[in-house]
């Protein structure tokens, strides 16, 4: 593998090509009124200050190819990612809500039996939702509450020159069959083990500057999304990324983690962030710095190349322009 293919399998991967749309309609919708901390635009939550006590309110769909390839598992995925978005920001989630359109009652039936697993394996309780029986296609979309406090919110616009760049995951996972980009590291797990897992970055909160949950633009990807809420620039070395000994790069770095952060941080607590989470079942190593400017370079031994020019690229996290 030469560092220009993975250059190329990374900018025209899916999950990363898909962010590019967001921002257009994000600028026609969202709005920031008074105790709205940060709107979901380029953040994984909203977060609103209410007397003191930080709400984060947030909402995924599922795409529609993995609802028509394994509805249990979008069901599933439907309450780990909005979880995990919580947990992104340093906070608990508190509840869900689903929105179920499907007029098949065997799919139907499987996406809730998928729901229900996840929301008992993460602890997080469904409390209501709305259901459309007669629609002529089957989606689903779940939103999540969750709270934090000032000193534990982590927002993904944080970053500053200087920062490090750490990545963070649970490698005792697989892939999921038929699905070569879902890296399953919870359904096997017992209840606390994967809350313990959602509740690392709550943990280090106070020492990191900026994070995201390693979501479908995979490990780069969503760095490249924290680099441009942050606006600036990073360098990483590309073979200090965690990853499992048998695990192929390419679809490594493109992989949605059950339980996955990139984050960065100052100050001198890098190490300390590393030990407390690999102190919670995650493997974490410092890969690189911020930089001042708009471009991330990765590095592969004695090569390197610009994965990212997000004055010109966007994942979504900025004004309009397409990647």
């Amino acid at each position: 593998m030469s560092i220009e293919e993975l250059v190329q399998s990374l900018r025209t991967h899916r999950g990363v090509t898909r962010k590019a749309e967001v921002s257009a309609v994000a600028d026609e919708l969202l709005v920031v009124p008074e105790g709205i901390i940060v709107a979901t635009h380029g953040e994984d939550a909203a977060a609103i200050d209410i007397d003191g006590r930080i709400i984060l309110l947030a909402a995924d769909g599922i795409m529609e190819d993995l609802v028509e390839a394994d509805p249990y598992w979008a069901g599933y995925c439907s309450v780990l990612v909005n979880v995990n978005d919580i947990a992104a920001m340093g906070g608990s989630p508190l509840a869900i809500v689903d929105v179920l359109s499907c007029g098949d009652p065997r799919v139907r039936s499987e996406i809730v039996r998928g729901i229900r697993a996840a929301s008992e394996k993460t602890g997080v309780p469904v409390v209501g939702g709305h259901l459309n029986p007669d629609a002529t296609y089957c989606a689903v979309d779940v939103a999540v509450l969750g709270e934090t406090d000032q000193e534990h919110l982590i927002l993904s616009s944080g970053a500053s020159s200087g920062d490090a760049v750490i990545f963070a995951m649970d490698l005792d996972g697989h892939f999921t069959p038929g699905i070569p980009y879902s890296w399953d590291t919870t359904s096997a797990k017992d209840s606390d083990a994967v809350r313990r897992g959602v509740m690392s970055m709550h943990a280090v909160g106070p020492m990191v500057s900026a994070g995201k949950d390693i979501s479908n633009p995979g490990a780069l990807g969503t760095l490249g999304m924290l680099l441009e809420a942050s606006r600036c620039g990073a360098k990483i070395d590309v073979s200090a990324i965690p990853r499992p000994d048998d695990v192929d790069l390419f679809q490594w770095l493109r992989a949605y983690q059950g339980c996955g952060f990139v984050l960065t941080s100052g100050d001198n607590f890098s190490e300390k962030i590393v030990t407390e989470l690999c102190k919670r079942g995650l493997t974490a190593a410092i890969c690189g710095q911020i930089e001042e400017g708009s471009s991330l370079v990765v590095e592969m031994g004695q090569e390197s190349a610009e994965l990212f020019d997000l004055s010109v690229d966007t994942l979504g996290c900025r004004p309009p322009q397409r990647i």
